[in-house]
């Protein structure tokens, strides 16, 4: 049976473009004793992935120490150049609130943040918080946005606005490394950051909302050989939430899988801690992988094959 996380109403809901391998549907033609050993071979004998029955060891850290360089870039200007004045804290997976950072106050240079990750034994599965500058949400900056903005700051009187109007230029966006980092990175990993006018501009349009109290979840599916999966559905194991599917470059709830992006998400997602459980159209589990979620922010994390 397909398993998908819990949905709400079934009213078109889209959220927005981000510039962030198909599978086939098993074929089971007889029912033995074991009918999951069935898929789980099935599955296994389909290109990108083997790993699923002969699972490898991950690679042990190279050193104490990791260097990675991320780039922060604006979603829905398609990644076209980098996003400047960020600020950002280096968090353990367990860190809901990153109350411990390990590296913080953390200053971008032209879009780009370098930093070093302690690998321990298995790598570092962390996560990098990063945020922007804050507006009053009065302010030209959101547009026609602005009271809708003005809702992340339930305190404020734009009739009078203050430090209490103000409100973060981009959602506050949560990376998770996954796999975990092992040894220095070759390549700048993106970061596409959504501008809070830009996202709630797009859920007026579709009819959609975003509460503040909740968090939003992206998840990249990719195979054994690291290709975007088609056809994987997405649960969480422990929160109502709704969720979608890229849809011609949208995320929105019109789809049942993801298409070859691999990428889905969740709105609404409670603060806290929740497991992402990713499901072949057999049925069969490919992976799991866990995220902290936090009020008003994006957590963005790639999910691969694991048993």
């Amino acid at each position: 049976m397909r398993r998908r996380g819990m949905r709400g109403g079934r009213a078109p809901h889209t959220l927005l473009a981000l510039a962030l391998g198909e599978i086939g549907c098993a074929a089971i033609v007889d029912f033995p004793e074991d009918p999951q050993l069935v898929t789980q071979t099935a599955l296994s004998s389909e290109p990108g992935w083997g790993c699923l029955a002969e699972p490898t060891q991950p690679a042990a850290p190279s050193a104490a120490m990791a260097r990675v360089r991320v780039m922060a870039c604006d979603a829905l200007r398609n990644c076209s150049g980098p996003v400047t004045g960020l600020t950002a804290r280096l968090c353990t997976k367990i860190d809901v609130d990153c109350t411990t950072p390990l590296f913080e106050d953390l200053a971008d240079t032209g879009g780009f943040f370098d930093f070093d990750v302690p690998t321990g034994f298995m790598g570092f599965d962390g996560y990098l918080e990063v945020s922007s500058h804050a507006e009053p949400c009065t302010s030209p900056a959101f547009g026609e946005a602005g009271p809708l903005v003005c809702g992340f700051a339930p305190q404020c009187n734009p009739a009078a606005p203050d430090a209490s109007c103000d409100v973060p230029v981009y959602l506050r966006f949560l990376h998770f490394f996954n796999p975990p980092i092992t040894a220095d990175a070759t390549e700048p990993t993106p970061i596409t950051l959504v501008p809070t006018s830009g996202l709630l501009n797009i859920l007026r349009t579709t009819g959609g909302n975003f509460d503040p109290t909740g968090g939003v979840v992206i998840v990249t599916a990719r195979d054994c050989d690291g290709t975007p999966a088609a056809g994987i559905t997405y649960a969480l194991s422990d929160a109502p939430a709704t969720v979608m599917y890229m849809d011609n470059g949208i995320l929105s709830d019109a789809r049942d899988a993801t298409d070859a992006s691999g990428i889905g998400g969740f709105v609404g997602v409670p603060r806290g801690y929740t497991n992402i459980d990713a499901y072949a159209a057999s049925g069969e589990r490919i992976g799991r992988v866990g995220v902290q979620v936090a009020p008003g922010s994006i957590t963005n994390i790639t999910l691969v094959p694991t048993r």
